[in-house]
């Protein structure tokens, strides 16, 4: 079952939230860390974040085109495309400034040089190489929060070891574009790992993992996401990633003569929009695709890794808590409220007609409360509940039709602003 075809509750309580101070705080942080090993900031990347968020947090008119002006690019329509883009930069840092905190990886200046060099948001980054060692220190960072030993010297990308493990784990990373090139990469990967892993490291057996990110593959346009919940949110990328994962498990060859090798752990980054309640989120999606037919030794590595895979899962402590919602139970209409519908839409859902002309964003009808002017998409119209819509087919033969425009108009109003303790653009009850 797909996420289109669940049923999602309104949730009741808010999704808890790190305010933008804390991002700050924790670039500045990176900042200090790359500057104390003499990596330059100056004019990168990770200075135009930072003058992004002080602007944020200081409540300052934000100004984006002028701090990031090689981002000209039409995916930028709005503050909250800005927000979103630039939050998936700064929690993928956050995420390797974590593990840098636990653990400071053998090799690792010469990967971070590489990455302050990037563009500034993955989905305009033509040039990989930059991209492709963040990816590297992304993983590298779920072993160092585990508290393993990286090494990130070697021609492989990432060997991790700990005391407390008689396992090795060599890791290659892989960042893939396109459904076309996975078995490719997957296959170059398995030689790499044949190749470079030795019968013992550093007395110990190693296993051999492929970490790919398949972002692009399960979202071609390497942009955003959005939920109508949080649950929503998750589930879509979910479903992506288990799509891929059940195709890489029929990728004839892949685990093959290879014993080995544990499986490939697929992930997804990307950034959300939040329906119910309004939010912003970066997913950090991974699944692990095992190898058939594992011996007992290899089973209880890849059960080791699955845990390292989750080292992530506790909220970060500085996080508000999440609040309790109030449901909005009625809308208050004040002296000249105005509204208008599209009579050919109305009339083609009264008879139960398809309405093909009609794209997602167009806009089908409008009301004015309080001097504030929203306008509703076919899509909105779309999302209502199928019975509420049966039901106002059924009752429209005792009212007139402006009647049965009004009573959409607000039960898509209501299903825009459901919540009664948020803030709102008119005058509600």
């Amino acid at each position: 079952m797909t996420s289109e075809s669940r049923s999602y509750p309104l949730p009741e309580l808010s999704i808890p939230a790190l305010p933008l101070q804390h991002h700050l705080e924790d670039l500045a942080e990176i900042q200090r860390f790359l500057q104390s090993r003499g990596i330059n900031t100056k004019n990168t990347r990770i200075e135009r974040y930072m003058r992004y968020l002080e602007q944020a947090t200081n409540s300052n008119q934000l100004d984006e085109p002028q701090i990031f002006k090689n981002a000209d690019n039409p995916r930028f329509q709005s503050s909250l495309d800005w927000k979103l883009y630039v939050l998936r930069e700064a929690h993928e840092l956050m995420w390797i400034l974590k593990g840098l905190k636990m653990h400071v990886p053998k090799g690792v200046d010469e990967k971070l040089q590489m990455l302050v060099g990037g563009s500034d948001f993955a989905a305009l980054d033509s040039h990989t190489e930059s991209r492709n060692t963040q990816f590297e220190l992304r993983i590298a960072s779920y072993f160092c929060q585990a508290g393993w030993k990286v090494d990130l010297s070697t021609k492989t990308d990432v060997i991790a070891t700990s005391r407390a493990s008689k396992w090795a784990f060599y890791v290659e990373c892989k960042r893939i574009a396109s459904e076309k090139r996975i078995q490719e990469n997957l296959l170059k990967a398995k030689s790499q790992l044949l190749q470079r892993m030795p019968e013992t490291y550093d007395g110990k057996k190693p296993f051999g993992i492929i970490a790919v990110d398949v972002t692009k593959v399960a979202f071609e346009h390497n942009g955003l996401t959005w939920g109508l919940t949080s649950d929503h949110s998750r589930d879509v990328v979910q479903d992506k990633l288990k799509t891929i994962a059940d195709a890489i498990a029929r990728t004839f060859g892949l685990f093959k003569d290879f014993p080995d090798l544990l499986g490939c752990w697929l992930q997804i980054h990307i950034p959300s929009l939040i329906m119910h309640p309004p939010a912003t989120v970066t997913r950090f999606s991974s699944t692990i695709v095992p190898s058939s037919g594992l011996e007992e030794d290899a089973s209880c590595a890849r059960y080791l890794l699955e845990l390292i895979a989750n080292v992530g899962v506790l909220p970060d402590p500085r996080a508000l808590p999440p609040e309790k919602m109030e449901r909005r139970t009625r809308v208050l209409l004040s002296a000249g409220t105005a509204y208008s519908f599209d009579m050919q839409v109305l009339k083609a859902l009264l008879s139960g007609g398809a309405m093909h002309d009609k794209g997602g964003n167009d806009r089908i009808a409008g009301i004015t409360i309080g001097g504030v002017e929203h306008e509703f998409s076919f899509l909105e119209l779309e999302m209502l509940p199928s019975k509420l819509l049966d039901e106002v087919r059924q009752n429209s033969d005792s009212k007139n039709l402006g009647e049965v425009a009004l009573t959409l108009i607000m039960k898509m109003y209501l299903q825009r602003y459901p919540y009664a303790n948020l803030p709102s653009p008119s005058t509600e009850g």
